[in-house]
């Protein structure tokens, strides 16, 4: 995710240099020369290479180029990154279907299995650098490959391994969380290198497919469980998720981005590198609130996808109507990421539109989730929470390249994705915990109240810390930030 910003700043670069027309390129220009890839012209995330002394103005003028924004070769990428996202995160998103059976299945309670989901999700996090490292070595096709297979494996393997938490976590949670984690890194940052004008949509299309993955993986894990059984449901998504995922992942084909002014150090060796961590971040107030905020608002984020479906049937709907309201959530999430990516764009700025999408999530779970005993209410806030839960992510890259400067972008954003890593990984066990030690779900849905109003509260509490980001930049509230 970091690199999705860099990349946007350099499309704005490479775009005023395509106005140039057939003008020869400045001294400043020539002086700052990308470099190019040897590896079959293939970049990954945050890629650069070497540029020969020698090389022409037209050559330097073809590299800083407008970006296609468009065309059959741009879309079929977005179309196969859609595909990644659909199945890898949609099936994080689907988890609560999956956890609902084992609970029914007695084999743990819902704050261990909670972790299973939650280790899914925080791999993403805790190994956002070094992932980012093997994609520059050994480029976004590759890597995504390997991805797509224990994507794969994680969910096939999990078939035997049903009466096992250990097995689970092993299979489900740190093998398909391995493999989500390969390939989000590989198609996440795709659209950057092919779109400029239209990034936004091109963006937010691809990360779409993880609530509209989320919707479709729900229902068809609920209708595999009732019909062939937990075993077999989890064997027939991984052979899906393969038979999707590879060919797409094989057919991924980044863009040489140029890059007018370069984003990276040299070593005297030649080596290109890169800040990953610095500490003077931390003295800067604006900084610390940014990644405080962020951090905090990770914690409550996979609450509602995880324990919605238990939640329905402790309330007495059956498991298909369980399904359905988290299709429903991840459906909306879809919608939240190209919704408030839009508003953000026309109305509010990404800084204001990220305040409000905060305070309405932790809002929603305030007042509509304590009260939600039927199918109506919870259907609400379901469509409410996850529409602002789709936005967070969106409006992450924005913020953060509106209030930091274009040279500590990367850094920033290493630090910021790093320190999400608890909230991941500790957000939704906490609920199981609370929820357990008030009577667990076969208690009624009083029961949850406890975790609802721990998601609420710490919703509250970042955004609170955005709002002190907010006040801090100064302005009138009318003003686009």
């Amino acid at each position: 995710m970091a690199e999705i910003e860099l990349q946007r700043s350099r499309a704005d670069l490479s775009s005023h240099v395509s106005a140039l027309g057939d003008e020869t390129p400045s001294e400043d220009l020539r002086s700052c020369k990308p470099p190019v890839d040897e590896r079959d012209n293939e970049v990954g995330i945050g890629e650069t290479a070497e540029v020969d002394g020698d090389r022409s103005d037209l050559d330097l003028r073809q590299e800083t180029q407008a970006y296609p924004d468009g065309g059959l070769a741009a879309w079929l990428q977005i179309f196969y990154c859609f595909c990644i996202f659909f199945t890898t995160l949609g099936g994080i998103y689907a988890w609560g279907i999956f956890q609902d059976a084992l609970h029914a299945a007695e084999l743990a309670p819902t704050s261990t299995l909670a972790f299973i989901g939650s280790t899914q999700a925080c791999l993403e996090a805790l190994f956002a650098i070094p992932i980012s490292a093997l994609v520059v070595r050994y480029g976004n096709r590759n890597v995504a490959m390997v991805g797509a297979l224990l994507s794969g494996l994680g969910p096939i393997l999990a078939g035997w391994c049903t009466k096992s938490v250990a097995g689970l976590l092993v299979t489900e949670g740190f093998l398909f969380g391995a493999g989500q984690t390969l390939c989000f890194f590989c198609a996440a940052t795709l659209p950057s290198s092919y779109f400029s004008r239209r990034r936004n949509l091109a963006t937010g299309l691809v990360y779409a497919g993880s609530g509209v993955g989320g919707a479709a993986v729900s229902l068809s894990a609920d209708g595999l469980i009732k019909s062939v059984g937990l075993p077999w449901a989890f064997r027939i998504l991984g052979i899906i998720f393969l038979v999707i995922n590879l060919p797409c992942a094989y057919l991924l084909k980044p863009r040489v981005l140029a890059t007018p002014i370069p984003q990276v150090m040299r070593r005297k060796s030649g080596k290109a590198w890169k800040r990953l961590v610095d500490v003077k971040l931390l003295r800067d107030i604006k900084f610390v609130l940014v990644l405080a905020g962020t951090s905090v608002a990770l914690f409550p984020l996979f609450i509602p996808p995880f324990f919605l479906p238990l939640f329905a049937t402790s309330i007495g709907l059956s498991s298909g109507a369980a399904s359905s309201l988290l299709a429903g959530f991840n459906l909306a999430s879809a919608c939240g990421r190209i919704g408030w990516g839009f508003m953000a764009d026309k109305w509010f700025g990404s800084l204001n539109a990220l305040l409000l999408c905060l305070a309405a999530n932790a809002m929603s779970t305030l007042i509509i989730w304590p009260i939600a005993g039927q199918v109506g209410p919870l259907a609400v806030f379901a469509v409410i929470n996850g529409f602002c839960a789709g936005g967070f992510f969106s409006l992450i890259p924005g913020t953060v390249s509106s209030l930091f400067s274009d040279k500590d972008l990367p850094v920033v954003f290493s630090m910021l994705v790093s320190s999400w890593t608890p909230g991941y990984f500790l957000g939704a066990p906490i609920a199981g915990y609370l929820l357990q030690a008030f009577g667990g779900p076969d208690s009624g849905y009083e029961a949850y109240r406890p975790a609802i109003f721990y998601a609420g509260g710490v919703g509250i509490l970042s955004a609170v810390l955005i709002l002190c980001v907010r006040v801090k930049e100064g302005g009138t509230w009318r003003r686009k930030l």
